[in-house]
């Protein structure tokens, strides 16, 4: 019996994933249960076992190539089955006939009736904008999004109708003629300027992908605004330093992140609407009352941001034992979808090589981020006029200025400040 596995449902709101790893290839033997393909959404690496024990007669996508939910990903010829003719190894077809009822199937892939049927096409604001700058009619254009929504890449795609050309100038009369300027050079291609040039080709796949797709969306969607305070963390330093002994006996390393934290949460009861996500479909702002931070993390194949639940109810203690936890795991690739998934609001910080600012680009569809700088040492004037030295460090935190004033990203910071500047106030609040 052949049995055709397709790419099941693997979280809730997933239409596709990427495969970024086949664990098997055509011919090979596997058990039942054992590593069949690893699939990337959403930044989750999931590894996908085989349905059955049997011969792989084929694989039906390659490494890198995304396909979408119930779409066909392996043909195996079931141990102790009579052999059957074995479909065509290669590329799934554009749509699929449905699976026998000897076939393994996840759910089948959302069809959504044709633009036609329902008089509207689906698309985000941007790409409406993109297309009828570029003089594109969306209802020629075939989506290959989730339910057939229409991507930024489909209207470069072979199917997009180009956009019109203006009509060509007149030949001028002999009395008009001028003589011809020079034509300027065409620029170079990048296959023309590598011809002579050793060079390695580098697939953007996997997590790279997926962040080069989010970093696109969340620039072309949001109106980014950036706003700088300079803090005094001396007492902070101190603080930390006290802690840190009593922490760091339970194997936690005590960072400045925990404090960061807590001190957002005061900032996000001063300026609630920065607690939020954007619904761009529905031009919505969805304020949340529970704070969700994503902590923005290096891992060996790119920026994961793993989220730290319910931050207003949680110690300094009990934070930074997560933080670690979710780091390290998030650098093991063990994280799952949940714990990647549903933050409120995201810190960015590159800890001691923090720099001096920088500009975070929003984790969209949040519509507020914070960069956390390196702390330095430097001499400042009192109050009293005298020099001493102080422990300094910058925030840069960035909005959506569709839906936030720079004054609100001036007071959030004030109050964040406050917090930082005088720490004891983190364990002043009440629940």
């Amino acid at each position: 019996m052949v049995y055709e596995f397709r790419l099941p449902d693997i979280g809730e709101g997933v239409a596709e994933g990427e495969v970024v790893k086949w664990f098997v290839k055509a011919g090979d033997t596997i058990r039942e249960d054992a590593p069949l393909v690893s699939v990337l959404t959403d930044k989750a690496n999931v590894e996908i076992p085989s349905p059955k024990s049997g011969t792989v007669v084929a694989l039906h996508a390659q490494e890198g190539e995304k396909v979408k939910v119930g779409g066909l990903l392996v043909t195996i010829e079931v141990a102790g089955s009579g052999a059957t003719a074995a479909p065509p190894a290669g590329p799934v077809p554009a749509a699929p006939a449905p699976p026998s009822q000897e076939s393994a199937t996840g759910p089948p892939a959302a069809t959504s009736p044709p633009a036609a049927a329902t008089g509207r096409v689906l698309a985000a604001p941007y790409v409406r904008r993109l297309a009828s700058e570029r003089g594109i009619d969306l209802a020629t254009v075939t989506g290959t999004g989730p339910g057939g929504r229409v991507t930024e890449a489909d209207l470069t795609a072979p199917s997009a109708p180009a956009p019109a050309s203006p009509p060509a100038p007149a030949a001028p009369t002999p009395s008009t003629e001028r003589p011809a300027t020079p034509a300027t050079p065409a620029k170079p291609s990048l296959a023309s300027v590598s011809n002579d040039a050793e060079f390695e080709r580098i697939p953007i796949r996997g997590v790279r992908r997926v962040i080069a797709e989010h970093m696109t969306e969340a620039t072309h969607r949001a109106a980014h605004f950036t706003y700088v305070e300079e803090v005094d963390v001396t007492e902070l330093v101190r603080l930390r330093d006290h802690m840190a002994k009593h922490v760091e006996k339970n194997a936690v390393k005590l960072s400045y992140l925990p404090f960061v934290a807590k001190a957002i949460v005061a900032g996000l009861r001063s300026q609630p609407w920065m607690n939020a996500r954007m619904d761009d479909e529905h031009q919505e702002l969805h304020v949340y009352k529970d704070v969700h931070i994503g902590i923005a993390t290096a891992a060996p194949e790119g920026l994961i941001v793993p989220v730290v639940r319910n931050v207003e109810s949680k110690s300094i203690a009990k934070l930074a034992r997560e933080i670690q936890e979710l780091a390290e795991r998030g650098r093991a690739g063990k994280l799952t979808r949940a714990e990647l998934t549903g933050g409120t609001f995201t810190i960015t910080s590159l800890g001691a090589l923090g720099g001096v600012m920088a500009t975070p680009i929003l984790n969209y569809p949040e519509v507020a981020i914070l960069g956390v700088h390196r702390i330095v040492r430097r001499p400042v004037y009192l109050p009293d006029g005298t020099i001493a030295p102080a422990q300094l460090m910058n925030l840069s935190v960035s909005l959506d200025h569709r839906v936030l004033d720079g004054i609100v990203g001036a007071q959030f910071l004030h109050v964040v400040k406050g917090h930082l500047e005088d720490p004891h106030q983190l364990f002043a609040e009440l629940a």
